[in-house]
């Protein structure tokens, strides 16, 4: 008995002095994590200053302005900061968020939004959360886009240097850190931050291994359908919409529509195939209710569904919105003042006068477009389609639009996916580029569809493996809470139910031509 105890004791001890030798290892390893980050603040590079560096413990970074709570769930990591100035006007500031542990060896580039002009933050942190090192920038400029007018360095920075700086800069501060680069570098850009992915396909083939895209940006353009919504609405008195009616209408657009896919679940799969009319809601002659369209709302509605053009020559300008989408029109409808992207860019880049408002000058449809795709303001679009270096290399091109974006309706996106086809041919593309068509998804993000699907691990796995996605299953649930998965197909095929099956299981639907 006295010996099995003495055993227990020994064991115990040798329990202990491990745990010990755990916890100076733990301690020792998170010491060479702090040491390694705050040396970085010495790092030397090309046309760059490190401003700080320094390791943030698990949940505890705070910033300026926004709400704490918004980035307490993050693990520690190494926060650095830095100006880069690749030009005397340049300013570009930049940040590179590392994981202190459990680093995989994947870096997520992040863009700027709108027109730019503040970091990230969110989407650095979204990254973060996902294993991945990651870097953004503000493009350049803090606040508006004032500096168009005196400063075009900056407009190029905007444009597409700043997006390139941050993935070269962050792959060398990377290396200073972990003793390596990234294995796999990606972007999933969306609207602004679209502009930097689609620049990386254009101009950068080498900055990333693979490109996502989401609200393909065109901002030259898609700033006059912006502004063609709200001055359908505010024609005159008549023509405003209020938000209430973008319910009735939405209603009347399910109703015609949504059984086309012979799945009734208040989604239209392929918005391409429904034809709506909205003088089908108009009100009786000379009346009004809150259940109907006026004539003069049921002809702003027309104008939107059309999209921009001129008004002589009737040559579309940009694109509408698709029949399913109307409930995120008041995004660009509603409010005392058109919205912020086109206003700004309108001030500052079409008509460089810092005092223009709508309101006193409207915009010309016929004659403002030449002027909006002067020279020194197309380098703030991307739109090429030969990306065959880019291909050549091996890179992959994702684009999983979303059919209910109103910001920037899809077909920018399908006009562009066609055209990359055309131009570097259906043997390079296959297998290379793929788009995926979303029903019900909004601007960005996952706003409005029926479940999500992780695109990191899905364009890793595609450079991985060599073999593109022929079918993305989104999973979700339903409003009672049950899971619920979906088929996505690569476009312009379809998702069609087959007829049995649970209508919330993927493996009840067919990729089949529309």
């Amino acid at each position: 008995m006295g010996h099995f105890n003495r055993r227990n004791v020994l064991s115990a001890r040798i329990s202990c002095l491990t745990a010990a030798i755990f916890s100076l290892n733990a301690t020792a390893q998170n010491q060479l994590s702090t040491n390694a980050c705050l040396n970085l603040s010495g790092l030397s590079l090309p046309d760059t200053t490190i401003t700080s560096a320094e390791l943030v413990a698990a949940g505890s970074l705070r910033i300026p302005d926004m709400d704490a709570g918004a980035f307490s769930d993050l693990p520690s990591f190494c926060r650095v900061t830095a100006t880069v100035k690749p030009t005397p006007q340049s300013d570009i500031r930049m940040e590179v968020w590392m994981p202190a542990a459990g680093w995989e060896g994947t870096f997520e580039g992040r863009g700027s939004s709108g027109i730019g002009g503040a970091i990230p933050y969110a989407d650095l942190a979204t990254s973060l959360r996902d294993g991945y090192a990651t870097a953004g920038s503000d493009t350049g400029h803090q606040g508006d886009s004032s500096y168009a007018l005196t400063e075009p360095e900056k407009v190029i920075d905007f444009g597409y240097r700043s997006g390139h700086e941050v993935p070269v800069k962050a792959k060398l501060i990377m290396n200073a850190y972990y003793g390596q680069g990234p294995d796999f570098s990606f972007i999933n850009g969306c609207g602004g931050s679209a502009v930097t992915a689609q620049n990386a396909l254009q101009r950068y083939p080498d900055d990333y291994d693979a490109v996502a895209i989401t609200g393909m940006s065109d901002k030259t353009h898609h700033i006059f359908h912006q502004m063609w919504n709200w001055d359908a609405t505010h024609f005159d008195e008549a023509s405003y919409i209020p938000p209430e009616k973008y319910e009735v209408l939405h209603n009347a657009v399910i109703e015609k529509c949504d059984l086309l896919d012979r799945v009734q679940d208040g989604v239209i799969e392929n918005p391409q195939i429904c034809s709506f009319d909205p003088a089908s809601i108009q009100c009786p002659a000379g009346t009004d209710g809150v259940a109907c369209l006026t004539e003069p709302q049921v002809v702003a509605v027309r104008k939107i569904y059309a999209g921009a053009s001129d008004p002589l020559t009737r040559r579309q300008i940009f694109p509408g919105p698709k029949p399913g989408s109307e409930m995120t029109w008041v995004r660009t409808t509603v409010g005392e003042t058109p919205f912020r992207l086109s206003e700004d860019f309108f001030k500052y880049f079409v008509y460089k006068d810092a005092n223009w408002t709508s309101k006193e000058s409207p915009v010309n449809y016929a004659t403002d477009v030449a002027l909006a795709d002067s020279p020194e303001n197309l380098v703030v679009n991307a739109l090429d389609p030969d990306i065959s270096d880019f291909v050549e290399r091996g890179g992959k091109l994702l684009i999983w639009e979303g059919w209910n974006d109103t910001y920037i309706p899809p077909d920018l996106a399908i006009d562009y996916y066609n055209s990359v086809l055309t131009t570097i041919g259906p043997i390079a593309a296959k297998d290379a580029v793929r788009m995926f068509m979303v029903p019900n998804k909004e601007h960005c993000g996952w706003e409005g569809a029926l479940g999500t699907f992780d695109v990191g691990a899905t364009l890793k796995q595609w450079v991985d493996t060599g073999i593109p996605p022929e079918r993305i299953t989104i999973s979700g649930t339903t409003d009672e809470g049950q899971p619920r998965t979906r088929a996505l197909c690569p476009y312009p095929q379809v998702a069609t139910y087959t007829g049995s099956g649970s209508t919330e299981d993927a493996a009840s639907y067919a990729c089949n031509a529309p």
